[in-house]
C-alpha cells in the first residue's frame, strides 16, 4: 500500500501537468493541526507566483473534496529556487557540466557524499567527476555511480 507522501504525488500530479508544471518534489509532514503538505514546482520558463497561487487553489479544492488528508494542515506550492534538488535522471541529464554535491543511500568508498562534475547520465548511471580544482588534467578521477545509489544531489554554485 502506498504512504500518503506518494498517494498525494500520484492523485496531485495530473493537476500540476494539467497548468504545465513539472513536479519536483512533494513533502507532508504530518503533525496533527500543524501538518505541512509542501509541494514543489518549475517549467523551463520559470514559475511565478501565479502559476503557484492558481496550482495552490485547485490542489486546495481537489482535496477538499477527495478528503486525502486525514488532518488539517497548511498548504504550500513553491518553486524549488536556485538550489533545486536534483531528484529524477531528468534533472541530472539537465545539469551534465554542472558541479553537484551528490549524497549516497550507501556509502561509497567510505563517503555517503560526493562532489564533483556531472560528466555523463546513461543507462541509470550517473558519472562524476571527482578531481579537486588545480589538479592537471591527465589526473581526473571519474565515479561511477548506480542511480539506484543516489538518493539526491544539489547543484554547487
Amino acid at each position: 500500500m502506498l504512504n500518503l507522501t506518494e498517494k498525494l504525488k500520484e492523485k496531485l500530479l495530473p493537476l500540476i501537468e494539467e497548468e504545465n508544471l513539472e513536479l519536483v518534489d512533494l513533502e507532508f509532514s504530518p503533525g496533527g493541526p500543524k501538518s505541512l503538505l509542501r509541494i514543489y514546482v518549475d517549467k523551463p520558463a520559470g514559475v511565478t507566483i501565479y502559476n503557484c497561487a492558481n496550482l495552490s487553489r485547485k490542489v486546495s479544492d481537489f482535496l477538499d473534496m477527495e478528503d486525502l488528508v486525514p488532518s488539517r494542515y497548511n498548504l504550500e506550492v513553491s518553486s524549488p529556487g536556485l538550489d533545486r534538488p536534483l531528484i529524477k535522471k531528468e534533472d541530472f541529464i539537465r545539469k551534465i557540466g554542472e558541479k553537484i554535491r551528490v549524497f549516497l543511500k550507501e556509502p561509497v568508498e567510505g563517503k555517503l557524499e560526493l562532489v564533483g562534475k556531472i560528466e555523463n547520465f546513461q543507462e541509470e548511471t550517473l558519472y562524476l567527476s571527482t578531481k579537486p580544482e588545480g589538479v592537471e588534467p591527465g589526473e581526473n578521477e571519474e565515479k561511477a555511480l548506480p542511480f539506484s545509489q543516489v538518493l539526491k544531489a544539489k547543484i554547487i554554485f
